[in-house]
């Protein structure tokens, strides 16, 4: 931006030194390579990362519940989605602080940019949901056509080539697509 200019400049009379980024999620490609341009050699990534990671595994959640339904587990109720949610509300020290309003607390939880869930990923009954879907997936892989509608980027991957439909390798893709952004800027 126009007010870092001059601090961009002064970094070019400084050998070896660069400058580090916070809070870069969501920013947009272009801005992304503009701070690399401008010096910012170290573009921390948070929120934005895990999101990903969260927007992966509701939609592996969708597709069971599609693809196995009762056989599997029902995604909002006892299955991922559910378990996160309500260990969430029984252990509310991570969000409670930054989701005020009422009206909007159950879309804040399971949706909000700022991701307050990845505080949650360890707990060991979040951990043994996940892991239960990501079985359930593997050993009942679902049909492409589920894919294509829940996973588009992913299905388009496995049509090239690029990725196997399987549970981990999904997951893995679609968290790593918040960081593709970030590969291009420091490439550029």
């Amino acid at each position: 931006p126009e007010k870092a200019r001059a601090l961009s400049a002064f970094i070019e009379s400084q050998p070896g030194l660069v400058f580090e980024a916070h809070s870069t999620d969501y920013q947009t490609p272009k801005r992304l390579a503009q701070l690399a341009r401008d010096h910012f050699a170290i573009l921390k990534v948070g929120p934005g990362a895990t999101f990903a990671l969260r927007e992966t595994l509701w939609a592996l959640a969708a597709v069971e519940h599609e693809w196995l339904g009762r056989s599997g587990r029902d995604a909002n109720e006892d299955g991922l989605i559910g378990t996160v949610l309500g260990v969430m509300r029984a252990e509310p020290e991570h969000w409670r602080p930054y989701y005020q309003d009422p009206a909007r607390l159950q879309v804040d939880l399971a949706y909000s940019l700022s991701d307050r869930i990845r505080y949650y990923w360890a707990h060991p009954k979040v951990q043994a949901a996940c892991a239960a879907l990501l079985d359930r997936l593997e050993h009942s892989p679902p049909p492409l056509t589920l894919l294509s509608q829940f996973l588009p980027r992913q299905y388009d991957a496995i049509r090239d080539g690029r990725l196997r439909n399987r549970p981990a390798d999904l997951l893995r893709d679609g968290a790593a697509q918040s960081l593709r952004p970030y590969l291009a800027a420091c490439a550029a």
